[in-house]
């Protein structure tokens, strides 16, 4: 038996209508906010990455999955979704030379991590990244769409945590105290932070590791830095989560894993045994797009783990997918007209089933119970000459005969109902 790779999982049917809910709820709510769908490529030049991510961070330097092509060309299986949505707008102009532009994107990511519940090496994601202002709204707004969507999707006991990070002129400082403060504990810091200290102190505070969260509670902290636009801009983002309504709480030391952050970072996140667990996070980049070579751009966006809002909602009540009918019949002639049957229902969009190898009633009673049909046609020989079929609600156990030439008339007035 051949398995299939560590980190990777088969989605079956039992859990498809659930993943397929999260997808299309984010969907609607994308809707309700005008952001429309981009599909990018599931692999890019590693340069997308190594330029967009930043060498130092944990992704670029340990996590991808990047070979070379028969051109001797390095390519990247993409760990994050951000950096190809810049680099295509960037490429195509038709977007880029608008005032503002609104993505959303769902699809599969590729990271070499240790694999474990709710962190594989092939995961899925959707994002929503908005180009064209650097105005706090918008920050606000693809915070309010991650917030909708966790609450249409009934996940409870999630916290926002909201920091900013400010602009480079202000880190500067910030980073030099950052160094000093870590220069006098290195000795306490995992072989990954050392090496952080001297080429990227930001990413001291984003270390998982336990030692190293400990050292950040005496840190300085970068909203005592902010500079004056800076400080503006994170009041009014707060202002407007406080003003709809959306809980916060703010997070100094909230940096994010990635070099491309500026000003708003955020993260919803869940209580567990190991501490908390983000299943969403993002911020604003507004220098992003002119490192890809694109005009200076202020931008702002999200990604939410796909699978892991699937562990937070998989014990939640959610409509059941049903088959609208199942036919079952007996005879040969029975077996004909079921067929045709079948097919005229699915033309007029009205899902069906049959079993083709003629067993009994009993057995295709119980595959119509096993698909959860809501209704069950019944075939006889005897009912065919007379142009009728009986049909079986499968809720209410309630039967009548119908007509055949009628039969799509009252199935599809039973769906109304």
């Amino acid at each position: 038996m051949i398995a299939k790779p560590p980190g990777v999982e088969d989605i079956f049917p039992d859990r498809i209508d659930r993943w397929n809910h999260i997808i299309t709820t984010a969907k609607t709510v994308f809707d309700l906010y005008n952001y429309r769908e981009i599909v990018i490529p599931v692999m890019e030049f590693t340069e997308v990455f190594s330029r967009g991510l930043g060498d130092e961070t944990d992704i670029v330097s340990k996590e991808m999955f990047t070979f070379e092509d028969r051109g001797k060309r390095s390519l990247t299986l993409r760990p994050e979704g951000t950096a190809s949505v810049v680099r295509a707008y960037v490429e195509n102009g038709e977007y880029n030379r608008l005032s503002s532009c609104k993505f959303c994107y769902s699809g599969p990511m590729f990271r070499a991590e240790r694999p474990q519940k709710g962190r594989l090496r092939q995961f899925n994601q959707f994002g929503a990244e908005f180009f064209g202002s650097g105005d706090p709204y918008y920050d606000f707004e693809v915070i309010a769409i991650m917030d909708t969507i966790a609450k249409k999707l009934g996940i409870s006991g999630y916290a926002l945590l909201v920091n900013s990070i400010g602009c480079p002129e202000c880190r500067k400082t910030f980073i030099e105290d950052l160094t000093a403060y870590y220069q006098g504990k290195k000795e306490q810091l995992c072989d990954d932070c050392k090496r952080r200290l001297t080429k990227n102190p930001l990413r001291l505070l984003d270390c998982k590791n336990a030692g190293c969260i400990a050292l950040k509670a005496g840190a300085p902290v970068i909203t005592s830095y902010l500079c004056g636009g800076c400080a503006e801009h994170f009041t009014s983002v707060k202002r407007h989560l406080d003003t709809h309504d959306i809980a916060y709480t703010s997070d100094p030391l909230l940096v994010r894993g990635l070099d491309y952050y500026t000003r708003t970072t955020f993260e919803f996140v869940t209580e567990t045994d190991s501490g908390q667990n983000a299943f969403a996070a993002g911020g604003r980049y507004d220098n992003l797009v002119s490192v890809f070579g694109g005009k200076e751009t202020p931008a702002v966006g999200f990604a939410a783990g796909i699978e892991r809002i699937f562990l937070l909602t998989e014990n939640n009540e959610m409509p059941q997918r049903s088959l609208d009918t199942f036919i079952v019949y007996s005879g040969s002639t029975a077996r004909t007209e079921a067929l045709k049957t079948a097919a005229l229902l699915r033309s007029q969009g009205i899902s069906s089933e049959l079993d083709p190898e003629s067993r009994g009633f009993k057995a295709q009673f119980k595959k119509a119970d096993r698909e959860k049909a809501d209704t069950v046609i019944i075939f006889g020989d005897d009912e065919i000459a007379g142009g009728l079929a009986t049909v079986k609600d499968m809720k209410t156990g309630e039967q009548k005969s119908i007509a055949i030439t009628e039969l799509i008339g009252y199935l599809k007035e039973s769906k109304l109902r």
